[in-house]
């Protein structure tokens, strides 16, 4: 995001090194098939209460098409990032399409990653 402003209702945004992580974290989540993309199928996950944390970016447009999402989460006290480029989340779903939302619908991936 080197030069441009940021959207003030942007928040949390990680820091690079940490955008690295979590882009591996959905690249493994994806691998293990607990990963859902896309805002409308973060949603239904969230709806649903089979998820583990969010991940948005800040390059959406129109930005509006995520804005319910953080009321969602916060309201069910779900942890939520925002991390800058779209198709950097696409390429760690592994799709070659931008992603919006993804969420990661498992506890064993983190606790893989912690181990």
């Amino acid at each position: 995001m080197t030069g441009e402003t940021v959207n003030p209702k942007v928040y949390p945004l990680v820091d690079s090194h940490l955008t690295i992580t979590i882009l591996d974290l959905v690249q493994q989540a994806a691998n293990y098939k607990q990963l859902k993309k896309w805002a409308n199928e973060a949603t239904k996950t969230l709806n649903r209460g089979i998820f583990e944390f969010v991940v948005m970016v800040t390059d959406a447009e129109p930005f509006e098409i995520l804005l319910h999402l953080p009321l969602l989460v916060e309201d069910k006290n779900v942890p939520y990032v925002f991390v800058p480029s779209k198709q950097a989340l696409g390429r760690a779903y592994g799709v070659t399409r931008p992603v919006v939302a993804c969420s990661v619908t498992s506890n064993e991936i983190i606790a893989n990653i912690i181990a």
